[in-house]
């Protein structure tokens, strides 16, 4: 089974739209999607056929209508109802542009994130557990991680700033920052690929154990614990979202390093899911994924400098 945890889950409102501020505008289409990053990878790694469960929290009526549309879609989860009260977020993202208006959400509280962490007792060592997107809490998401690692599952975390590096000391099994966010981390802009390569080992000094980097429309590549690098090269096709493409990325990762055991399979099939993603106007589909992989190039060496 894989687990995925969206602490702050969403209701995606995306439109289609000229818009022009200050007047009244009219959209020409319009669809609603469950969102959240955590649920993105659930229903990515569903419709690539893997096993998942979407775990974390929802509220109101707006959080009723996530799990409905979950229900719907067939996707197996477990969103707690905050104590607090209050509603779910409600995010509007606009087609062909890379504009979003994302809500804030309610808060946690302390007797929510116990419930959660007793959630996740039943995690055992042939479980894999996903825990992306922003963190309300730092020390909730150290707390997760503390407890999943130490059930011998495979962790994957995918969020940035302050809250990857608390939990680099967890020794997650991936981080998977794309190379915007890993510039980010260390003040560099404008970060090449070979620089993109030195800083994720230097995530690995402070404790992740293999670093998975995507470049957009240069593809992607994977630093292995075993100081193997994987290259992957990007598909080619037109752009038409790229709202779930990293989540996407993730999915189409672990479903690839399940099947075959092998990282530079399993990194093919993640650039696949995340272009499949991003050449359509929402979640790429399994037959999308398989299609691309034969676009991509895998290139594997040994990073620069490993003994």
């Amino acid at each position: 089974m894989i687990y995925t945890i969206t602490t702050n889950p969403s209701l995606d409102y995306t439109v289609e739209v000229e818009l022009v501020m200050g007047q009244v505008n009219r959209t020409k289409s319009e669809v609603i999607y469950p969102g959240g990053k955590g649920i993105n990878v659930s229903l990515a790694l569903q419709r690539l056929g893997q096993e998942t469960a979407a775990l974390g929290f929802a509220a109101g009526r707006i959080g009723q209508t996530i799990r409905d549309l979950l229900d719907d879609m067939g996707c197996p989860h477990k969103l707690l109802e905050l104590s607090g009260g209050g509603q779910s977020r409600i995010n509007v993202k606009f087609m062909g542009e890379e504009t979003a208006v994302n809500g804030m959400g309610p808060n946690l509280g302390e007797d929510d994130m116990a419930r959660l962490l007793e959630l996740l007792r039943g995690v055992d060592p042939t479980d894999a557990v996903v825990l992306s997107g922003w963190a309300q809490s730092i020390p909730f998401y150290v707390s997760i991680l503390q407890q999943v690692v130490a059930t011998g599952c495979m962790t994957v975390l995918d969020c940035s700033g302050e809250a990857l590096w608390q939990c680099l000391g967890c020794h997650p099994f991936l981080v998977k920052p794309n190379l915007l966010e890993l510039g980010s981390l260390f003040g560099v802009e404008d970060l090449e690929y070979h620089e993109g390569v030195e800083l994720a080992r230097q995530l690995q000094h402070e404790g992740a154990r293999n670093v998975l980097v995507s470049m957009g429309g240069n593809g992607a590549f994977l630093l292995t614990e075993e100081q193997e690098l994987y290259f992957a090269t990007a598909c080619t096709g037109t752009i038409r979202n790229t709202v779930g493409a990293g989540d996407s990325l993730v999915a189409g990762f672990l479903t690839g390093l399940r099947q075959t055991g092998d990282f530079g399979e399993a990194l093919r099939m993640g650039v696949a899911a995340g272009s499949a993603t991003a050449f359509n106007d929402w979640l790429g589909t399994k037959e999308e994924t398989l299609a691309l992989m034969k676009q991509v190039r895998i290139e594997k060496t040994r990073a620069p400098g490993a003994e």
